[in-house]
């Protein structure tokens, strides 16, 4: 295996020296996607010994890994790790995806968090639990943690994939591809890591949740 993290950001100054070392001590090669930040992410994330992408404009998460995913499949990369780069993620979990890569040969490893409603934003747990519910529905198979974007793809599994997410919808969109190709699909617990109760996430959990339901179906049923 050789694995490329793809970290999409945008303005993560605060977090992403801390992340693009800890994601660098366990791959090959830390790729920033820096999406139109205002801040000096970029400057600090390749200063940290990350390979940094830069856009112009604030595009999307989407759009950001769809620039980290061309970058590695046109290297001698086998997997990508997807890897937030608000700091959400703890860069501890990253071996346990990537031995549960190795061993099943998984086309898809997905971070699977504990939904605790304790700790976790009450609107959180709910896009969360409700968007796990319409991709287990929809790829007719248990998937524990739908949105987590903390997983690890098989590059040659998206090589041939036509991928149209511009904002949240891509995690969706990359797991009902895969399923429909039949590809493997598998699950590793990970930690979530929040700032005083409240999520880092720029996501809108109302908003972003009806937009990645209304894709999905797309994706399922219209082959979009």
């Amino acid at each position: 295996m050789r694995v490329c993290a793809l970290i999409p950001a945008f303005n993560e100054a605060a977090y992403i020296v801390e992340v693009v070392r800890g994601a660098g001590r366990h791959v090959q090669e830390v790729v920033l996607i820096d999406d139109g930040s205002s801040d000096n992410t970029a400057e600090m994330g390749q200063a940290a010994g990350a390979t940094c992408i830069r856009s112009a404009t604030n595009s999307g998460k989407a759009s950001a890994l769809r620039l980290g995913i061309a970058y590695a499949l046109d290297r001698d990369f086998t997997h990508a790790l997807f890897f937030d780069g608000d700091g959400q993620h703890a860069a501890e979990d990253i071996p346990s995806l990537l031995e549960a890569g190795r061993e099943s040969g998984a086309d898809l490893v997905i971070g699977s968090r504990s939904f605790d409603r304790d700790r976790m934003p009450r609107a959180r747990y709910y896009s969360n639990t409700v968007g796990s519910k319409l991709a287990s529905w929809l790829v007719g198979r248990e998937i524990k943690d739908s949105q987590c974007g903390f997983r690890l793809v098989r590059l040659e599994a998206l090589r041939h994939l036509k991928l149209r997410g511009t904002k949240y919808e891509l995690e969706m969109e990359i797991l009902i591809k895969i399923a429909r190709a039949g590809g493997s699909i598998v699950h590793v617990p990970v930690r979530t890591v929040y700032d005083h109760g409240q999520s880092r996430s720029k996501m809108k959990p109302v908003r972003d949740t009806v937009r990645i339901c209304l894709w999905s179906l797309a994706f399922r049923f219209l082959g979009m």
